[in-house]
């Protein structure tokens, strides 16, 4: 699928790697929405509410309004405690500790402006942690990856050998499900 008339509202490298790797053709145009969310809200409703903020605000700036639009958030949760990125090494590491031998979520919820009619969805996937020791967690930790990933990894990279195992869409665990963005865009 190739077109011109895409905007990722997103500066995420992954979001851009993934749709790249689909032949899609897009702009990005990061978006200044607000991020912040009323402590309580589930995760998939903060994920719903963020891409939909943040692909309204790219779209109220176009000239050309039948450009379509695309924005995601990712959190990870476990039950209903949301792990955004973390804002130091300390964070990183509580969010790996609460994880290490158990199961949580991962939410991504997208918003597509297409011909100024909004879509805004979410997809869950579950990951399984291995049993982490302080050691495995420093380690990963000083190779920096965590720093700037929902839940303080990235199943992608270094982080996957945390994981025992995941279920769903694991483009979803990267930050944006390509496949049903896909399907819903056309």
């Amino acid at each position: 699928m190739t077109t011109d008339k895409i905007i990722l509202a997103s500066a995420s490298p992954r979001r851009k790697e993934l749709l790249s790797k689909r032949g899609i053709d897009f702009t990005v145009m990061v978006s200044d929405a607000d991020e912040k969310i009323e402590k309580g809200t589930s995760p998939f409703d903060a994920v719903m509410e963020i891409s939909r903020r943040k692909a309204e605000a790219v779209y109220n700036e176009l000239e050309d309004k039948s450009l379509t639009v695309i924005a995601a958030d990712t959190v990870v949760a476990l039950g209903n405690e949301i792990f955004g990125k973390p804002k130091d090494e300390s964070e990183a590491y509580s969010h790996l500790k609460s994880l290490s031998g158990k199961a949580h979520s991962v939410f991504t919820g997208v918003t597509l402006i297409k011909n100024g009619v909004f879509d805004t969805f979410f997809v869950e996937s579950k990951v399984y942690f291995k049993n982490l020791s302080d050691e495995d967690i420093y380690s990963y930790i000083a190779t920096k990856e965590p720093m700037d990933k929902a839940g303080s990894y990235a199943i992608q990279g270094i982080g996957s050998k945390l994981i025992e195992r995941f279920e769903g869409d694991w483009e979803n665990i990267v930050g944006l499900p390509t496949s049903e963005v896909i399907k819903r865009l056309n």
